[in-house]
């Protein structure tokens, strides 16, 4: 199990790093003038998106699976033919499902309980013709008996328990992107109809099956699928600290400062809301922007006094820039690891050594925030002195407060064309066109428009949502009734 899981791990981050990496940006899409990546050294900041990519799934995403899978696959074993045969692990649509799954099930190798042979369905990507996705997967994940339908041999057997009634083999049938076996179409949903029946009929294996909320959604409400599975469980929403500890060796590594201008006075407090950029041209949209704003600030605010209340000042410092920093990430991001970690990626800002400390004490001066003139004036000088005497003027990662990019207004067209990539998690011109009904030189011209305003982002003829905006795609496309989210 082990090594046909790693090798399929390690080919599926060569093969895709477009969908498998945590920060992949389209090459037509340049960073903000104002952003650390547009101002680093390309060297700074291939180091900097290397280690970004090399980042695990989250610790608590992973044990919960394994937690899920282990309880899972005892049922399975104690009572073949009683127990459910499958577990769906959902995850968030802009989320690298395949990467999840394949990452935790790696770690399926090392538990004596879990040493059985694995059917796996080692597709990187859909089928060019959607009519071949069932006969693929025929081919690679064999008939309702185990035997496989290319005329291979029939997979060895495996430890089975002592309690099982039946002495048959078994094995883990692995599906990393249920995704990739259907497209919205005629044709594109028989792969699907074929996973049914195998699911009723084969009891020799247990289906484990990575899945998209949106597609599942879809699924369940087209052809019950279901109905047909057993349990389902969603990844964890991660809070502040959880990120905060995931991120920590990025922090570590390139030395990142969280010491900006005030930032837990900044976030706790109401008077950010008025330094907010918003378009008179769009009242809607600013309106949602504020709406999310005090939200934000609400929680983190509740969340600044229960921490003075409760919290051990012995433990960790009042108003930690960080702690607070990495809350409102949590907050804006809704707890989803790849949103937050391009949130954290388009906060930082490149500044000369220095220039930190001397922005927080002209701010205190003109503001009047109690310390007196006097001192802060000193302070200036003496950060002054320090940026002066530094002849390398080496650049300084700061954390500024992270903040969702504005939405530009989207029609009802554009919006069922970013749900129907939500549906699939990625997909080419082609395949989206066929989903669509429409020419693909049409959708191809719609992909464009909104690629250009980076909503969504293409390479290597692959197009998916730029997860940085998903939080404020979920709640458009759920104001305008598409169904997004498993209840």
């Amino acid at each position: 199990m082990g090594n046909k899981l790693t090798d399929f791990r390690r080919w599926l981050f060569e093969k895709r790093s477009f969908r498998m990496d945590w920060f992949a940006k389209d090459p037509q899409l340049t960073p903000a003038p104002e952003e650390a990546l547009s101002q680093l050294p390309d060297d700074t900041k291939e180091a900097l998106l290397a280690a970004v990519n090399k980042l695990p799934i989250h610790p608590v995403e992973q044990s919960a699976i394994l937690e899920a899978l282990d309880e899972a696959i005892g049922q399975w074993k104690e009572q073949p033919h009683l127990a459910n045969n499958s577990l769906v692990m959902l995850a968030h649509p802009v989320s690298s499902v395949a990467r999840i799954l394949t990452e935790s099930l790696h770690q399926l190798r090392t538990q004596k309980e879990s040493r059985l042979d694995v059917n796996l369905l080692d597709w990187v990507e859909r089928p060019p013709k959607s009519n071949d996705i069932q006969k693929q997967l025929e081919r690679k994940l064999g008939n309702a008996k185990g035997d496989s339908a290319s005329g291979n041999s029939t997979p060895a057997p495996y430890e089975v328990s002592d309690k099982d009634s039946d002495k048959t083999p078994k094995n883990l049938a692995v599906i990393p992107n249920l995704s990739w076996c259907f497209l919205r179409s005629v044709e594109g949903l028989e792969g699907v109809d074929y996973l049914q029946e195998t699911l009723l009929s084969d009891r020799t294996q247990f289906w484990i099956i990575g899945s998209g909320r949106v597609g599942w959604d879809y699924l369940k409400s087209t052809l019950k699928l279901h109905a047909y599975c057993g349990d389902t469980m969603n990844l964890p929403v991660l809070t502040g600290e959880q990120l905060q500890d995931w991120l920590a060796p990025i922090v570590d590594q390139f030395a990142i400062q969280f010491s900006d201008a005030a930032i837990h006075k900044r976030i706790s407090g109401p008077g950010h809301l008025l330094n907010l950029e918003l378009s008179v041209d769009h009242p809607i949209e600013a309106i949602s922007e504020i709406t999310q704003e005090v939200s934000a600030t609400a929680r983190s605010s509740i969340r600044a006094m229960k921490e003075e209340i409760f919290t051990d000042d012995k433990k960790e410092p009042k108003n930690s820039a960080q702690r607070d920093y990495f809350n409102r990430l949590a907050d804006i991001s809704d707890g989803v690891s790849v949103v937050a970690l391009q949130l954290f990626i388009q906060s930082l800002r490149c500044r000369k050594k220095g220039t930190e400390e001397m922005e927080e004490a002209l701010s205190a001066k003109l503001k009047g925030d109690g310390d007196s003139e006097e001192a802060s004036e000193g302070t200036a000088k003496e950060s002054s002195k320090d940026a002066s005497e530094d002849k390398s003027e080496q650049p300084q990662l700061t954390a500024t407060i992270p903040k969702l990019p504005t939405l530009p207004e989207l029609s009802q067209s554009d919006l069922y064309l970013i749900y129907s990539l939500m549906l699939h998690g990625d997909l080419s011109i082609k395949a989206l066109a066929e989903s669509l009904g429409d020419a693909p030189q049409v959708v191809n011209n719609q992909v464009q428009m909104l690629r250009s305003a980076d909503i969504i982002e293409q390479k290597n003829g692959i197009i998916k949502a730029n997860p940085v905006h998903y939080p404020k795609l979920r709640r458009e496309l759920s104001n305008n009734n598409f169904i997004i989210e498993v209840p």
